[in-house]
């Protein structure tokens, strides 16, 4: 019995081999992975005129700024930012004051208001519809779900929010996979480790320019035998529909890529340093155009919704709001005309969404 048991491993591994070098000789081998992008050309974003070098976050919005954002895609606006380089005129103290429901609006240029003025962005009109709220706008065009996070721990938690709305659109995923954007700023950024633990990199942030390759450096750590792994072309083969089955089954989240992975991850942590600092995280979902004109969930927003199941975080989903929006008044109306950032009309329909929710008895 013990013979045959070793003969029929043998058999196996003998197998294994030999598919593995007729794969490798018919040239399957030459599928990849993940690749860094060669040097790149910069990117003159119109937010460099108010954003500054920042050695923690990449970069930051400069204090007290005054600046003219001139895209020929809307008409010119003029953008302010406070004694923090908050978005808008208003200064905060840094403690709260009696009465006070305080909320830290995060996220990339949907929660900044690109594209709009200060007070038609959402969180300033969440701020003006009660008196008693505040409501302070720490979003910058351009950041990844690794700067959100650095952007509580820097900055937002200093004033003792009792709310922090975390604005997630589908790029801050891909964003959180970078050493440097296309602008030339360099950034922080994590990896996950073996066992799920995040590993901070790029700090102090080297200066804008500094860095040209290596853009998409590894996120995902990976033990010897997943390196081993990863070099067989059967296992690279074998693994794809394995994993649709394990998606089937529901043991793992619909989406299974690198930027999900590390930005789930990002996340978790995010939620547990703003509890830990007894303070309610509530995620709210940006739908892209594209998901505004579709009522199809993507495996990322099945995994987003599986992912607020698990760590019992509140979420506001705006794709179903903007999507009933657009069909019944267009795309144009909510989301400007050869851009993807939202019209003001946009903003108060995001607002009257968080609105709804507060009203709901979410605060």
């Amino acid at each position: 019995m013990k013979k045959n048991i070793i003969l029929l491993l043998v058999t196996l591994a003998v197998m294994l081999g030999i598919a593995e070098f007729v794969l490798r000789v018919v040239g399957v081998d030459r599928i990849k992975f993940q690749t860094s992008l060669p040097r790149i050309s910069w990117v003159n974003v119109p937010e460099n005129v108010w954003v500054e070098h920042h050695p923690a976050l990449g970069w930051y919005s400069q204090k007290n700024k005054t600046a003219l954002l001139d895209n020929p895609n809307f008409p010119q606006v003029i953008v302010h930012t406070n004694p923090d380089g908050f978005r808008g005129s208003r200064t905060y103290l840094s403690g709260k004051p009696a009465g006070t429901i305080r909320i830290a609006a995060l996220g990339d240029s949907f929660v900044f208001g690109f594209g709009v003025r200060d007070e038609d962005a959402f969180p300033a009109l969440l701020e003006s519809s009660e008196r008693r709220r505040e409501v302070m706008n720490l979003g910058v065009p351009g950041y990844g779900i690794d700067q959100i996070c650095l952007s509580y721990r820097e900055i937002a938690k200093n004033y003792q929010p009792d709310i922090v709305l975390v604005g997630i659109f589908p790029d801050d995923f891909w964003r959180a996979t970078r050493a440097f954007a296309d602008s030339g700023h360099a950034k922080p950024y994590f990896s996950v480790g073996n066992f799920g633990q995040l590993t901070l990199r790029n700090v102090p942030v080297p200066p804008p320019f500094t860095l040209n390759r290596g853009q998409f450096p590894p996120v995902i750590e990976q033990n010897k035998v997943q390196k081993l792994l990863n070099k067989s072309v059967l296992y690279r083969l074998a693994r794809k529909p394995f994993m649709r089955l394990l998606r089937n089954m529901r043991l793992i989240d619909p989406d299974t890529s690198e930027e999900w992975i590390l930005g789930r991850t990002i996340l978790s942590e995010l939620i547990r340093d703003i509890r830990k600092d007894q303070s309610l995280p509530v995620l709210v979902l940006i739908p892209p155009k594209e998901w505004a004109q579709s009522g199809r969930k993507t495996s990322l927003e099945k995994s987003i919704l599986r992912f607020v199941e698990r760590e019992g975080v509140d979420l506001i989903n705006l794709h179903p709001v903007f999507m009933d929006a657009v069909a019944r008044d267009g795309l144009e109306t909510y989301y400007i005309k050869n851009d993807w950032h939202w019209t003001p009309k946009g903003h108060a329909l995001a607002a009257r969404a968080i609105e709804d929710y507060f009203g709901r008895g979410g605060n």
